[in-house]
């Protein structure tokens, strides 16, 4: 069965290169609650074959979470492929809320916190499974 390497959910766009790293970018003026995170997930899953694969976070303008989407997130992590996470912030409140995320629930994988997209990508090679 071939899995498609790009898919659009509601308020993301999902892919995984030929590199072996994914990629998945929230559009501006979304919510991400709940029902939305379950929907990226199974995208997620699709996309990467459930592979574990490295993946660049990014966020276009306007983009919240809700309370319930982070407390949901760590409990996520168990069931997503994604093994390591850049997150690519471009202004102070998304790094405010990524450090927090950090902080706060502790994730399992690797998680690091980047402000351009070539670093983050140089980072997550070292996470991908051949």
């Amino acid at each position: 069965m071939e899995k498609p390497n790009l898919i659009e959910t509601k308020i993301a766009i999902i892919s995984v290169e030929e590199n072996g790293i994914g990629f998945q970018y929230f559009k501006d003026n979304t919510i991400l609650d709940v029902p939305e995170q379950m929907e990226n997930l199974e995208a997620i899953i699709k996309v990467t074959g459930n592979k574990p694969t490295p993946f660049v976070i990014s966020a276009g303008k306007n983009v919240i979470i809700t309370k319930e989407a982070r407390d949901n997130a760590l409990p996520l992590e168990s069931l997503s492929p994604i093994n390591a996470s850049a997150i690519i912030v471009q202004n102070l409140a998304y790094r405010l809320i990524a450090e927090f995320f950090i902080k706060v629930q502790k994730p399992k994988n690797p998680y690091k916190i980047f402000t351009d997209k070539e670093n983050a990508i140089e980072w997550c090679k070292q996470f991908v499974i051949k």
